[in-house]
């Protein structure tokens, strides 16, 4: 039998010792000659095989047993490329030998070639069915070629064939197998998730055979939890990789250098970057991560994500750019004559334009992604990553237009679906966002990206409550009173048929004045409709202030002509931005609005605003204004804005009870700082700083100097609620007299 079982070590050195005694006689037998040649194979001293078994040939050359051996021991030797040029020949000479191609199949095995390996033992299996030992090499050379499930469906055909450790090491074969296939982004998820849940499912019965069988099984129970660690990833369970992975760690085992990217892809998946970075940093440091340069630069990848979200924003960037720098931008394939782009460069100069995107440099990550789309217009994640960044510069329209685009080449991929429900909200197509996010859960839930969409469609669908209130006072309070309050609030119902909201809401304001206090309380109910380019609002309202109960209402339309331009008209019916002072006196305002609004991208936009207003007492009032947005700077938790309020008014009559300049210009450049103290996935606190000095003329009293200083914090957390105060000092002319006034400004959302 060409593959026999070595003897054991006693035996060999019983029979070397014989044989080296009694001279190392030349005229041994054939039989006894082999089992020498043999022996010193078993104890891997090389050169006296190689010699015997040649010496075997020459002297018995009808013997092809010597042959096999000498093929078989030159590959031990580390001379694989002699070994399969011997074993070509040996074929060439005794093509209907079985044996023969069995000791080409392993030299081939041990030149690293299964495949060549698997065609030999595949022919000798086909000339040599009935022999156990060709049955048991044709196994285990589909096992080396990555073909488990075939092999141990043979072996389970001819039981006792292979060892039990054997058996346990195909079985652990055909679980991995189903695995990998599971991760291969290729295959539909549907597929995917039937091939993972098949692997858990085998991992599951296995692990609790195995390690009942004790210490004989335990290097197979440690690699079969380890496995079941990337089953897990391709299934979405984050939340039980981690469990699993801590389970492990808590009953003393070693987890392989090659699983830590799966646990620490969990922990970052389930916004734990803290935990994350240290086991990539770990895996990158192994040897196991440093063979495979895909797995390295995918733990690189989440490595740069758990330190960005972490706030070690330098060290991520560091880090990233020395992967890009040492990744070629091509590579070759054995056989193949042309280069090919690297795919995994890619993979780290997408990561790298998205960080910027997500440290605030937009202007870098538009560009980075412009160049790689140009460069590969039909690489659908270079589609999808640029669709993300035009949301967030809010040019929905043109992240539309490149999902578009992708959805061509990839209709079911799931970055581009997310994509596009994503920037159906950003435009306000509600029933298109609500189709595409339930079919992404229906398909595969456990998605991150996805989890993200539903939760944002969940706080969308859910009512939503608004408060806004303020405190001040001033040093002469002829114009807002002395010790002005005011608070508003108003409840949205969830949405009604997707574009609806009925809505109801109360407030109240108050200020002292030399004539006496001036108070205004009022009610409203209406109803919003909000849908792809127009967002229009009616109410009526009830309005109290000393005067009985006099009715209001009042209405507003704003149409998006595109991306960066947006048209508004509205009007009102005693209108609660009439001063308060003029309604102590009973007099009242009704009032219309045009507005048009222009926004370049996040960074920078202008608004122009024409109101014209009709008091009760014969005054008509003509307000415009002008604002302005700059930035000026950006950094992951630094912005800083520049700000610009022109405005102008004319009044038609001279003499009023409340402040009514013939006509005044205000002009007010100010400087916003906008600082981010905390941030993690959808939970910011921020505190912002605001400096402004400017300008105020009014007809007959001159120009003074305009000044304001402001300080306030904005917190979100998730998408459900929202709070934030400014407390800001103004010191200003007003009919020549300075005026000097403090405010204290809080609102707050709640979705519920």
């Amino acid at each position: 039998m060409l593959l026999a079982l070595p003897a054991t070590g006693e035996e060999t050195n019983a029979l070397l010792r014989a044989y080296e005694q009694a001279g190392s006689p030349a005229t041994l037998p054939a039989s006894r000659l082999e089992a020498v040649a043999r022996a010193y194979r078993d104890a891997r001293r090389w050169p006296v095989a190689i010699e015997l078994f040649r010496q075997g040939e020459r002297r018995f050359p009808g013997q092809a047993t010597f042959a096999y051996g000498h093929v078989m021991t030159l590959a031990d030797a580390g001379r694989p490329h002699e070994a399969i040029e011997r074993g070509k020949s040996l074929v060439a000479g005794r093509p209907g030998d079985p044996d023969a191609h069995l000791a080409l199949a392993y030299a081939y095995g041990r030149n690293a070639q299964p495949y060549a390996a698997l065609e030999h033992a595949s022919q000798a299996y086909s000339l040599a069915p009935g022999r156990l030992y060709v049955v048991r090499a044709y196994v285990l050379a589909q096992q080396d070629a990555r073909l488990p499930q075939s092999a141990l469906r043979l072996a389970a055909a001819h039981p006792g064939l292979l060892s039990p450790s054997q058996t346990r090491s195909l079985q652990a074969d055909v679980a991995a197998e189903l695995t990998r296939a599971a991760s291969t982004d290729t295959r539909g998820e549907a597929d995917r998730h039937v091939l993972a849940d098949q692997a858990l499912s085998q991992y599951d019965q296995l692990i609790p055979q195995w390690r009942a069988l004790g210490p004989e099984a335990r290097d197979d129970v440690r690699r079969a939890e380890a496995d079941r660690l990337q089953a897990l990833r391709a299934r979405g369970r984050m939340r039980d990789l981690a469990a699993h992975y801590e389970a492990m760690r808590a009953n003393g085992e070693t987890v392989p250098d090659y699983a830590l990217g799966e646990a620490a892809g969990a922990y970052l998946a389930l916004r734990r970057p803290e935990t994350a970075a240290p086991l990539f940093q770990q895996s990158l440091a192994s040897t196991a991560a440093g063979l495979d340069a895909e797995a390295r630069v995918s733990d690189r990848i989440g490595l740069y994500y758990a330190l960005a979200e972490s706030d070690q924003h330098a060290a991520a960037n560091a880090g990233l750019d020395r992967t890009l720098a040492a990744l070629p931008t091509w590579i070759m394939y054995k056989g193949d004559p042309m280069r090919r782009p690297n795919p995994a460069k890619l993979d780290a100069e997408q990561t790298r334009a998205l960080g910027a995107l997500y440290q605030g440099d937009t202007l870098k990550a538009q560009a980075a992604l412009d160049r790689m789309v140009d460069e590969a217009p039909g690489n659908v994640g270079l589609r999808v990553a640029r669709a993300e960044v035009w949301r967030a510069r809010d040019l929905p329209r043109q992240a539309e237009l490149d999902l578009k685009i992708a959805e061509t080449q990839a209709p079911r991929s799931i970055e581009v679906e997310t994509g596009q429900a994503e920037t159906a909200l950003a435009l306000r197509e509600w029933r298109q966002a609500r189709l595409l996010r339930d079919d992404l859960m229906a398909r595969i839930p456990e998605d991150q990206a996805v989890k993200r969409l539903d939760e944002t469609w969940s706080a969308h669908q859910k009512a939503e409550w608004r408060t806004t209130a303020s405190r001040g006072a001033s040093t002469g309070g002829q114009v807002l009173g002395s010790r002005d309050a005011s608070i508003d609030t108003v409840l949205y119902s969830p949405p009604l048929d997707d574009n609806w909201r009925v809505f109801a809401g109360t407030g109240y304001t108050e200020g002292r004045f030399d004539e006496g206090d001036g108070h205004y309380a009022w009610a409203r109910a209406g109803l919003e409709w909000r849908g792809r380019d127009l967002t229009a609002q009616i109410e009526a309202s009830g309005n109290r202030y000393g005067h009985g109960t006099r009715a209001g209402a009042a209405f507003s339309a704003l149409m998006d002509l595109n991306d960066h331009w947006q048209a508004g008209i509205g009007g009102a019916l005693l209108s609660r931005d009439t001063p308060l002072r003029a309604l102590k006196h009973d007099i009242t305002a009704n009032t219309l609005n045009a507005s048009l609004r222009w926004r370049g991208d996040e960074r920078r936009e202008w608004v122009l605003t024409l109101t014209p207003s009709f008091f009760s007492d014969g005054n008509r009032r003509l307000e415009a204004s002008l604002s302005g947005r700059q930035r000026l700077y950006t950094a992951p938790r630094v912005q800083v804005d520049a700000l610009l309020d022109l405005s102008a008014s004319r009044n038609s009559a001279e003499d009023a009870p409340y402040f009514n300049p013939r006509s005044d210009l205000t002009l007010l450049p100010a400087l916003r700082v906008t600082h981010t103290l905390y941030q993690r996935d959808e939970t910011r606190w921020e505190q912002q700083f605001l400096l402004a000095a400017g300008a105020y003329a009014q007809q007959g009293y001159g120009t003074g100097g305009l000044y304001t200083i402001g300080y306030g914090q904005r917190y979100h957390h998730s998408r459900t609620f929202e709070v934030g105060f400014l407390a800001s000092g103004t010191s200003r002319p007003y009919d020549g007299q300075r005026e000097r006034s403090f405010n204290f400004l809080i609102d707050v959302t709640v979705r519920f």
